[in-house]
């Protein structure tokens, strides 16, 4: 890596903003009408200054000595609170926030592994079970703690092979996992069913709602039909709900939550030895801006449940266009029943990756999809309006490929930094 030497002398803000605006000429924007790619969760102008005004009262807070700031220990308190009452929390319920939904997978790993000492002993070698869709943070976690992945071969339908998952138990298995929905197809695991599966076998049972915790709860009031996945699922231990995706609150705060508060014990690590005194997190980061907690019980109290309901309603009919529309369009097909806000498409007869840099050289940007090759549309509130338009050059650039006048440069995206 290049070394680059600091400044002799400071700069002025002025010129300083300057430089940055000049840096970022080549930057995407982080929302828009033709943005469809993952990262992006934009809901309305007014939500955003809400989020950032809130932030920014919390910016220099610093999370880690949250009981110096009652205020924040409040936020804190609301928020999970609500987060545990749209995930039908029983009483004795607990939760906690985290800087993002990797660091609620990695204390949830963690949490099992741990309560796994005391509760499965014969599991000498610990593993945990993972549909093959999901999130690569359950890797990342077993990477980093020792745990052994036994991750599925494929999808059945772009949903967990429950039989492949059933042959995958043995007496070191300490945890099951099931998504709610997927990154990869926006369709949900059958909760029920895994956590059956993890019950009868004594294990513990993580849903990861990262992507549909702050969209389910409302879609099923607007009527919208998909899996159980919450703690009405008798059995489920744990849920991690992202409250920066489509809760919108500002990056990063997560929430995971277990079904008995006495599992936080395990979740949380204390040292007591230690010459300026105890310290104890629930988390992996010690200090961290108080910004997000902030910004959610902002978003939280400005939308409330109509709110809400208003945005999710707004998304879930962009999204039934869109898939309506892709559908009638030959050659085409929507891969599965997608469940939330991300939906991917493919062909048996065409490259879709033809149709895929066809689209963005006409401004429309998606991710890439492997298994199968497709295009992958991650809705937003910013996109009801320009479906149709979207549609229509979809149409016209398959028409394209069909006729070979489009022809793909073998470019692949990757979820990386």
């Amino acid at each position: 890596m290049t070394h680059h030497e600091l400044p002799k002398e400071g700069q002025g803000w002025q010129a300083i903003h300057a430089a940055m605006g000049e840096a970022r000429q080549g930057d995407l924007p982080w929302y828009g009408e033709r943005i469809f790619r993952g990262g992006s969760y934009f809901s309305a102008p007014d939500v955003v200054e809400v989020a950032n005004k809130a932030y920014q009262e919390y910016i220099n807070y610093n999370a880690l000595f949250g009981g110096w700031f009652p205020s924040l220990a409040r936020y804190e308190k609301e928020v999970v609170g609500i987060v545990l009452d749209l995930m039908a929390a029983p009483e004795g319920a607990i939760g906690s926030t985290t800087s993002g939904g990797t660091e609620s997978i990695l204390m949830a790993v963690k949490t099992a592994r741990d309560w796994a000492r005391d509760h499965l002993p014969k599991a000498t070698a610990p593993e945990m079970v993972l549909p093959r869709a999901a999130h690569p943070a359950f890797d990342k976690a077993g990477h980093m703690m020792g745990i052994e992945v036994r991750r599925m071969a494929t999808s059945v339908d772009y949903r967990v092979d429950l039989d492949a998952m059933a042959d995958a138990i043995d007496h070191n298995t300490i945890m099951m996992v099931g998504s709610a929905p997927s990154y990869p197809y926006g369709i949900s695991d059958p909760i029920a069913e895994i956590t059956a599966m993890a019950a009868a076998h004594g294990l513990w049972m993580h849903v990861d709602a990262c992507n549909g915790g702050c969209v389910f709860p409302f879609a099923r009031k607007l009527g919208y039909q998909f899996p159980d996945y919450d703690f009405s699922v008798p059995a489920v231990t744990s849920i991690s709900v992202d409250v920066h995706k489509l809760g919108y609150a500002n990056k990063g705060v997560s929430i995971l939550l277990f079904r008995d508060a006495a599992l936080e014990a395990y979740q949380r690590y204390t040292l007591e030895d230690w010459p300026s005194g105890t310290y104890s997190t629930a988390n992996i980061t010690g200090s961290r801006s108080a910004g997000g907690i902030a910004s959610a019980w902002a978003v939280m109290s400005y939308l409330g449940e109509e709110g809400y309901l208003k945005i999710v309603g707004t998304i879930l009919e962009a999204r039934d266009r869109v898939v309506s529309g892709i559908r009638a369009i030959d050659g085409l097909q929507v891969r599965g029943e997608p469940h939330a806000y991300i939906l991917t498409f493919g062909s048996d007869d065409f490259d879709i990756f033809a149709v895929a840099e066809g689209m963005e050289a006409r401004g429309w940007l998606s991710g890439h999809g492997l298994e199968p090759d497709s295009i992958h549309l991650f809705l937003n509130g910013a996109h009801a309006p320009a479906i149709q338009g979207y549609l229509a050059d979809l149409a016209t650039v398959v028409e394209q490929v069909k006729a070979g006048r489009i022809v793909s440069k073998g470019v692949r995206t990757a979820y990386t930094t």
